[in-house]
């Protein structure tokens, strides 16, 4: 169960002919992050942290570093997946200074993008990159962009195209124009490049390289411009009960119930928690349309496949009285170790409940994520949740 939530690099200015354009909409403020000529961090909505250190090269400086707060009604945007990837906090630089090369490439920064938690397949979204300076059509320098994937932890990830990025190639290690070319006015596909790609692998970091590319058009422009601005989203994992039940979403990296999650809501993202329709969803942690939990008097015990990367809280939840919530009594956990293989869960009830059919609802957190196992609903920085209709057997 897997949506595309996303803490998100988006634009705080869209650079069209060489002229920045503010974000002025209306925003969201409970989604910001911070940015400066180092460094950039925020949260995911689902908690994951992000930091992006930023390395000049070369006689490169930061000119301009801004953020904005996330806006739920920006509109979607035809070069990104999720389309409305757009709609959360993010930040451009205006990076300057750099030695041009007259009609070649030069190397002007590195940005390496840190995780607080391992997270699986995250999709970087390149918006409006790319630059030019000079005061008219006969006296500028236009610089066509360039990304190209030096590393990342633990292994070094690959990419893969997912939308946009029209006029320009993209490679497993590398994002290029097709041609460059001179031009009367520039735009998204034309020196901009804007796309989304995806970067195979379960990642704790990975590190980018921008360049520039030099069109001169007569004597050249002024201060050498590139514009840079990232969003990234996350892969992530939804409830599915019924919605009185509420709903629960996790990032989803390196852990895991059963031996596999699947993917939720991939073509858009929220800035809270959603849900999914009963059913639409691949869960392998129980078996059994329904599953059958066995229990005396009012003991009832489950044992569930895991796959933690690391060590890990499991939770779960049964609607003993079907009152159609999880309640806090209705509570079982267990703390499972890193490569662990199965994780057993009791739950004791005052008195013995009924046989019959009821609801169960599965989450498996980072062991050092306090809360995501403490309640059946909100967000979960890593780990899955898995909802199932169950049968209760004495």
């Amino acid at each position: 169960m897997i949506l595309r939530g996303t803490f998100a690099f988006t634009a705080m200015a869209v650079a069209l002919g060489g002229v920045a354009v503010a974000d002025t909409s209306s925003t969201d403020t409970s989604s910001t992050f911070t940015n400066s000529a180092k460094t950039a961090s925020g949260l995911t909505p689902s908690g994951v942290k992000v930091t992006v250190s930023k390395t000049m090269i070369g006689q490169t400086r930061v000119a301009s570093a801004e953020a904005t707060a996330a806006n739920a009604a920006a509109p979607a945007d035809e070069y990104l997946i999720p389309a409305n990837a757009k709609a959360t906090a993010g930040f451009v630089d205006l990076y300057e200074g750099f030695t041009v090369k007259r009609g070649g490439w030069s190397d002007v920064a590195t940005l390496t993008f840190t995780f607080s938690r391992p997270v699986r397949d995250p999709h970087l979204h390149v918006f409006g990159t790319g630059g030019s300076s000079g005061t008219s059509v006969r006296a500028r320098d236009d610089y066509w962009p360039a990304v190209d994937l030096v590393s990342g932890a633990p292994a070094k990830p690959t990419f893969s195209k997912a939308a946009g990025f029209p006029g320009f190639h993209v490679t497993s290690a590398s994002i290029t124009p097709e041609r460059v070319y001179t031009v009367s006015s520039t735009t998204c596909g034309i020196v901009y490049t804007c796309g989304t790609v995806k970067l195979n692998g379960t990642l704790t970091s990975f590190t980018i390289k921008l360049r520039a590319r030099d069109v001169r058009y007569g004597t050249g422009g002024t201060t050498p411009q590139l514009w840079a601005a990232f969003k990234l989203s996350l892969a992530e994992d939804a409830s599915d009960a019924p919605t009185s039940y509420g709903a629960a979403s996790h990032a989803i990296g390196d852990s895991f119930l059963g031996r596999t999650a699947t993917a939720d809501h991939p073509d858009t993202v929220s800035l809270t928690p959603r849900g999914l329709t009963a059913d639409t969803d691949a869960d392998d942690a129980v078996t059994g349309s329904p599953a059958r939990i066995g229990g005396h008097g009012g003991s009832y015990t489950l044992a569930i496949p895991v796959t933690p990367g690391s060590p890990s809280n499991v939770a779960g939840w049964i609607d003993f009285d079907r009152d159609g919530r999880f309640d806090p009594n209705e509570r079982a956990t267990v703390q499972v170790a890193a490569r662990a293989t199965t994780a057993t869960l009791r739950w004791a009830t005052p008195r013995p409940i009924g046989s019959g059919p009821t609801w169960m609802r599965l989450r498996l957190s980072a062991a050092t994520t306090s809360t995501a196992t403490g309640t059946a609903t909100g967000w979960a920085d890593s780990g899955e949740v898995e909802d199932h209709r169950i049968s209760l057997d004495h």
